[in-house]
């Protein structure tokens, strides 16, 4: 898995420029999907404010909030020209405040796959005058992810439940572009037959689809310890009863919220943790 990080980060010194954008200097980035995406597209020297929750790269930025919170006041006092945001992590109103003070907001659409994802990083990749940088980022990443696919092109389809949210116990349907996942991993999101995005389920149903691995998604900061400890005594199934119940630190690697080299890496973590013996470095 090391090998798979270490060759994303030299695409991104080979495939990227430092240049500054051609028409923007003063970037206010509130997501950290963006925030990440504007370093890979080189243009971190234009991006003057992030989020609290945003990667902090190698140049410092005024952090200006949170993405449902942000400081209007230090936002305004940094006069960025273009402040993006996305339509699933802000709050609309910020967007419309924002145009109404008279700033250039750009508004990420909502991905529900890998596609969406890859489509939504041209675009502002296109916005920023980086279309030539971002279509060589997601091309790279494609041929990535099939090399990475080829090498389980004959392993067994495992099943995945995936858990996202602890109190209640959410999980997600086919609408998430999460459940892309299961294709580059060779696994089976056990709810992809939900047409929706995410929802709540309950312990009984899960028992009745018995995974073959359970996945929790650190996002909310669950006691990771007493999440295994809440499964183990479901011993009927399968992923209990084989020890495969995995934590998934989702803040490292933005596989919640990633761009298309993150969705790669993610897909590499989740291999290294669900079929270990796949990328062992030698």
């Amino acid at each position: 898995m090391k090998k798979i990080v270490i060759y994303i980060f030299i695409l991104l010194f080979l495939l990227t420029d430092t240049a500054w954008s051609k028409n923007y200097r003063r970037i206010v980035s509130l997501a950290p999907s963006v925030t990440e995406s504007l370093y890979e597209l080189g243009v971190e020297q234009s991006v003057v404010g992030i989020t609290v929750y945003c990667p902090k790269g190698l140049i410092k930025k005024e952090i200006v909030g949170t993405l449902l919170e942000p400081n209007i006041e230090k936002i305004i006092l940094l006069n960025p020209d273009l402040i993006i945001l996305t339509k699933e992590g802000n709050i609309k109103a910020t967007a419309e405040k924002f145009k109404y003070l008279g700033f250039e907001v750009y508004i990420m659409e909502t991905a529900e796959s890998f596609n969406g994802i890859c489509v939504n990083y041209f675009y502002l990749a296109k916005k920023l005058n980086k279309a030539k940088n971002g279509k060589r980022i997601v091309d790279t990443t494609r041929c990535l992810l099939r090399e990475i696919y080829n090498k389980l092109k004959d392993f067994n389809e495992l099943g995945v439940f995936w858990e996202i949210g602890t109190r209640p116990l959410f999980t997600l349907g086919k609408q998430s572009f999460i459940n892309d996942y299961s294709y580059y991993t060779r696994t089976i999101n056990v709810y992809s037959d939900f047409n929706v995005r995410y929802f709540t389920v309950d312990i009984e149903d899960v028992i009745k689809r018995n995974p073959d691995i359970i996945l929790i998604a650190n996002v909310d900061g669950v006691n990771n310890n007493g999440e295994i400890i809440r499964w183990s005594k479901y011993k009927m199934i399968k992923a209990v009863k084989n020890n495969k119940v995995f934590v998934i630190n989702v803040d490292n690697n933005y596989m919640f919220k990633p761009t298309p080299l993150k969705f790669a890496e993610s897909v590499a973590i989740l291999i290294k943790t669900i079929r270990e013996n796949i990328f062992n470095d030698k």
